[in-house]
């Protein structure tokens, strides 16, 4: 019976750390926004997503495609320009988005992000001559503390020229243990099984 617990106990643990995966960021491919094929437009605020200056430019699958959806995001409208949201979570979450230079342009497609008090850069001093975006991955595990919100930012950075780079499928979920995690919790449970088998067939030739 004992027995019968602890491996109750590993399964529920188990079961519990495999569904703690539960995405935080609202529209991050920006696909709650009707825009109509082949067009752009500069919005105030997307679904989930609040403007810095100069609003928010949203494409569908004009001046490239996107990544995910047919929407994509680029972060230089008449100006350069921002976007954020609030995030709602605690401890340690992935950071994950595509990003690409805009089609036929030189170096002005640089992009800035942050969340909470990490922060970073990508597509400084990159170009793209051809004519259609090539979609970069980015991700990384991030630390929100125990204040229960952060604000999650991007922002263009470089030339200021209405030429910027694109952002898509943008997610922030909560951390999941490795592969070897879930490893090393199936081998607990294999052991004390056997450890129970083993009690029993004693038992039985008593």
């Amino acid at each position: 019976m004992k027995f019968s617990r602890s491996l109750s106990a590993l399964a529920l643990s188990l079961t519990t750390l495999g569904a703690q995966a539960t995405e935080l960021v609202v529209n991050g491919s920006f696909e709650a926004n009707a825009q109509a094929a082949g067009t752009w437009q500069i919005y105030n605020a997307l679904t989930g997503w609040t403007s810095g200056l100069n609003g928010i430019e949203l494409r569908n699958n004009v001046a490239g495609t996107a990544q995910d959806g047919v929407n994509f995001v680029e972060l230089d409208t008449t100006k350069n320009s921002a976007m954020y949201q609030t995030i709602t979570g605690t401890g340690l979450v992935t950071l994950s988005f595509w990003y690409s230079a805009r089609p036929n342009t030189g170096l002005t497609n640089g992009l800035g992000y942050s969340l909470g008090t990490f922060s970073g850069s990508v597509l400084n001093w990159a170009i793209n001559p051809s004519s259609a975006n090539h979609w970069h991955h980015y991700s990384s595990v991030v630390d929100l503390g125990t204040s229960g919100s952060s604000v999650l930012s991007f922002y263009a950075r470089g030339p200021s020229d209405s030429y910027g780079g694109s952002i898509d499928n943008i997610s922030v979920t909560s951390a999941v243990p490795e592969p070897e995690s879930y490893g090393m919790l199936l081998a607990g449970m294999g052991l004390i099984g056997a450890v129970a088998r083993r009690r029993q067939g004693k038992a039985s030739a008593a």
